[in-house]
Protein backbone atom coordinates (compact mmCIF):
# COMPACT_ATOMS: atom_id res chain seq x y z
CA UNK A 1 0.00 0.00 0.00
CA UNK A 2 1.26 3.45 -0.90
CA UNK A 3 1.66 6.39 1.37
CA UNK A 4 0.76 10.03 1.03
CA UNK A 5 3.72 12.42 0.86
CA UNK A 6 3.43 15.88 2.36
CA UNK A 7 6.28 18.11 1.21
CA UNK A 8 6.68 20.90 3.72
CA UNK A 9 9.08 23.52 4.96
CA UNK A 10 9.50 25.03 8.46
CA UNK A 11 9.56 28.53 6.96
CA UNK A 12 6.28 28.00 5.08
CA UNK A 13 3.28 29.59 6.79
CA UNK A 14 0.78 27.49 4.80
CA UNK A 15 2.35 24.11 5.65
CA UNK A 16 0.87 23.72 9.16
CA UNK A 17 -2.57 24.58 7.75
CA UNK A 18 -2.17 22.04 4.93
CA UNK A 19 -1.14 19.40 7.48
CA UNK A 20 -4.16 20.22 9.65
CA UNK A 21 -6.54 19.98 6.68
CA UNK A 22 -4.99 16.72 5.45
CA UNK A 23 -5.24 15.24 8.95
CA UNK A 24 -8.85 16.39 9.36
CA UNK A 25 -9.90 14.93 6.00
CA UNK A 26 -8.24 11.61 6.78
CA UNK A 27 -9.92 11.43 10.20
CA UNK A 28 -13.35 12.14 8.72
CA UNK A 29 -12.72 9.34 6.22
CA UNK A 30 -11.80 6.94 9.03
CA UNK A 31 -8.10 6.91 8.09
CA UNK A 32 -5.02 7.42 10.26
CA UNK A 33 -2.62 10.27 9.45
CA UNK A 34 0.39 8.69 11.16
CA UNK A 35 0.15 5.42 9.25
CA UNK A 36 -0.57 6.96 5.84
CA UNK A 37 1.43 10.19 5.63
CA UNK A 38 5.16 10.65 5.18
CA UNK A 39 6.24 14.23 5.89
CA UNK A 40 9.19 15.42 3.78
CA UNK A 41 11.00 18.55 4.98
CA UNK A 42 12.42 20.28 1.91
CA UNK A 43 14.75 22.51 3.94
CA UNK A 44 16.42 19.74 5.95
CA UNK A 45 16.34 16.96 3.36
CA UNK A 46 18.00 17.64 0.00
CA UNK A 47 16.43 14.46 -1.45
CA UNK A 48 12.98 15.79 -0.56
CA UNK A 49 13.76 19.07 -2.32
CA UNK A 50 15.07 17.18 -5.37
CA UNK A 51 11.86 15.10 -5.46
CA UNK A 52 9.79 18.27 -5.26
CA UNK A 53 11.72 19.84 -8.14
CA UNK A 54 11.30 16.66 -10.21
CA UNK A 55 7.55 17.06 -9.68
CA UNK A 56 7.90 20.52 -11.28
CA UNK A 57 7.18 22.23 -7.97
CA UNK A 58 9.37 24.74 -6.18
CA UNK A 59 7.13 25.83 -3.32
CA UNK A 60 5.51 24.05 -0.43
CA UNK A 61 3.12 22.68 0.64
CA UNK A 62 2.61 19.86 -1.86
CA UNK A 63 0.61 16.70 -1.25
CA UNK A 64 1.50 13.72 -3.45
CA UNK A 65 -1.04 10.90 -3.68
CA UNK A 66 0.33 8.46 -6.24
CA UNK A 67 0.05 10.35 -9.53
CA UNK A 68 -2.15 13.06 -8.00
CA UNK A 69 -0.43 16.30 -6.95
CA UNK A 70 -2.11 18.94 -4.85
CA UNK A 71 0.01 22.10 -4.90
CA UNK A 72 0.39 25.21 -2.79
CA UNK A 73 -2.93 27.03 -2.34
CA UNK A 74 -4.96 23.96 -3.37
CA UNK A 75 -3.65 22.12 -0.28
CA UNK A 76 -5.61 24.62 1.81
CA UNK A 77 -8.94 23.66 0.22
CA UNK A 78 -10.54 20.76 2.04
CA UNK A 79 -12.73 19.77 -0.90
CA UNK A 80 -9.71 19.42 -3.23
CA UNK A 81 -7.77 17.41 -0.64
CA UNK A 82 -10.76 15.10 -0.05
CA UNK A 83 -11.25 14.55 -3.80
CA UNK A 84 -7.54 13.79 -4.22
CA UNK A 85 -7.63 11.21 -1.42
CA UNK A 86 -10.76 9.62 -2.89
CA UNK A 87 -9.05 9.30 -6.32
CA UNK A 88 -5.95 7.88 -4.65
CA UNK A 89 -7.99 5.26 -2.76
CA UNK A 90 -9.99 4.37 -5.90
CA UNK A 91 -6.73 3.78 -7.80
CA UNK A 92 -5.47 1.30 -5.20
CA UNK A 93 -3.30 3.65 -3.12
CA UNK A 94 -0.14 3.61 -5.27
CA UNK A 95 3.11 5.27 -4.12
Amino acid sequence: MGRIKLYKSPSCTRCPIAKFILNRVLITMGLDYESLVVERDTEKDSEAMAELLMLDCDKTPVIKLGDVLIKEEETLKEKIVREGIERWIASGKPD
